[in-house]
Order: C-alpha cells, then sequence, then structure tokens
C-alpha cells in the first residue's frame, strides 16, 4: 500500500471532461500544469485502490485510459471519490465551485453511499445462504 494523493482537474480543452491522477506529494492548487485546473484533491492511504475505485465508479465515462480522462461532471467525479469506502480524506475543493454544486456532491455522495450499503448487504445475505447451503449438504451427506 502506498499513500498518496488523488487529484481530479478539468483542462479548458477537454470540456465536460476529468482528468484524474495521483500524486505522491500534495501539489500546488495554484500551479497548472499545461493549462489544466485542479478541481479536487483527496488523500488515500492505498492510492492505487483508490484509483482503481475510482474507475470502477467511472468506467462507463471512460475516454482515454492511458491519460485517466472521463467524460463526467465535476460533481459527479467528487462524488465518485467521496462515496468510497476506502479510508481517505479530503483534502481540497475548488472554492469557485458554487453552493448549489456542492449541495448536489453532497446528495449524491449521500445516494451512492445508500447504494454501495446495499450492494455489500445483498452480497452478505448471498454469502450467508450459501454458508448455510454448504452446512446443511454437510448435514445431509453425513461426511
Amino acid at each position: 500500500m502506498k499513500t498518496g494523493y488523488l487529484v481530479l482537474e478539468t483542462h479548458p480543452d477537454h470540456v465536460g471532461m476529468i482528468r484524474a491522477r495521483i500524486r505522491d506529494e500534495l501539489p500546488n492548487t495554484q500551479e497548472s500544469e499545461a493549462g489544466s485546473e485542479i478541481r479536487y484533491i483527496a488523500r488515500f492511504d492505498d492510492i492505487e485502490a483508490a484509483l482503481m475505485h475510482l474507475h470502477n465508479q467511472l468506467h462507463n465515462r471512460l475516454v482515454d485510459l492511458d491519460s485517466r480522462l472521463y467524460k463526467t461532471e465535476v460533481s459527479h467525479a467528487i462524488s465518485a471519490v467521496e462515496s468510497d469506502d476506502l479510508s481517505h480524506q479530503q483534502v481540497w475543493i475548488d472554492p469557485s465551485i458554487d453552493t448549489e454544486t456542492r449541495a448536489a456532491i453532497d446528495a449524491e455522495t449521500a445516494q451512492l453511499k445508500r447504494r454501495h450499503a446495499i450492494w455489500n448487504r445483498t452480497w452478505m445475505i448471498v454469502g450467508g445462504f450459501f454458508v448455510l447451503l454448504f452446512f446443511f449438504l454437510n448435514i445431509i451427506s453425513g461426511v
């Protein structure tokens, strides 16, 4: 496991798209790389897993895997990161994001967390059912 920062960026040449980057050190939000703008930063204890989880959330919106470019709104990408079950903390969010968008991020994050909880509960029930089934079959077979 490697600690790092997940950075979401936008670029004027790629309107409506988000680029996900990982950094070992906290990036300077005032410096831009080739015109890109940092919109969000989160610190993860396992940065590679964080990037994989983000990709799982946004895989239907993937434009370019090599550059980690996704066709999605900033709010949706931030919600995808914030709703992740991995241990993380929000380090920085672009202050130019208005309160209405922040409210949308909070609402979507809550919705995604509920969806994750339902999936987790469903798979726990399925797993429990099969444990009971195997236990029952073991008793019946007398082995």
